[in-house]
């Protein structure tokens, strides 16, 4: 995979919630990729019939001129998105699906913290049954996924890819404060647990690349959800 740059003045508008949540790959995405980009946080739920499917985040695209070009909306759509347009999916659909199947897994044990912070009674209990039960696969699915690839901190060869970016957000929104309800008795993703995520959180936080993003208070003290 060879990294590409946009050099014709195409700029790229986040709209989302000041959480992480859906967001934060595709933050670190832009970050990472050095293109022209800001973060609009719509009035909600006033502005949700502006949006396509009513919800979000969506990623408003415009060319130089500064006309809106194109609008996106479902995250891991506008993820992929910006990871073929800038080269960062292979171009080898078997190697490029293996990264999707990894993304998707996580989305997957993701929206178990989402129905867990709104759920009552015996559901929240059904919740971490199955919250243990598919996270503790994800640990040692990726876990080998690393060690395939040498635990170098990278999924795919040498340098930082999609996958890459997408784990360590999944990652680091479990060690967030607010989704240790699920985690914490578990500990699946600590690094005496899984020293292969922790060499790919550390890799990931010394890619200069992304050093605006760790650099920023914003990314740090990002609450996980709007659920309490």
């Amino acid at each position: 995979m060879t990294l590409t740059t946009d050099n014709n003045g195409t700029s790229y508008v986040l709209r989302y919630f000041d959480v992480q949540g859906y967001g934060e790959t595709i933050r670190m995405l832009l970050t990472f990729l050095k293109v022209d980009w800001c973060e609009e946080l719509p009035d909600w739920p006033e502005e949700k019939e502006n949006q396509p499917f009513g919800h979000l985040p969506v990623l408003v695209e415009k060319n130089a001129n500064g006309e809106v070009t194109f609008v996106l909306s479902e995250s891991q759509a506008i993820e992929r998105y910006l990871a073929r347009k800038y080269c960062l999916m292979p171009t080898d659909l078997q190697q490029a699906a293996r990264q999707e199947q990894l993304r998707d897994q996580l989305i997957g044990v993701l929206k178990y913290h989402f129905e867990y912070c709104k759920a009552t009674g015996a559901r929240k209990e059904i919740l971490v049954d199955k919250y243990t039960e598919d996270a503790s696969k994800l640990a040692a699915v990726h876990a080998q996924a690393l060690r395939d690839n040498g635990n170098n901190g990278h999924y795919i060869g040498d340098k930082t890819s999609y996958i890459d970016i997408a784990a360590y957000a999944f990652f680091k929104f479990f060690r967030s404060e607010g989704p240790r309800a699920l985690e914490k008795k578990l500990k699946l993703f600590e690094p005496e647990n899984a020293p292969e995520i922790a060499k790919l959180n550390a890799t990931i936080e010394a890619d200069e690349d992304l050093a605006p993003y760790f650099a920023s208070s914003a990314n740090s003290t990002r609450p996980t959800t709007l659920f309490k």
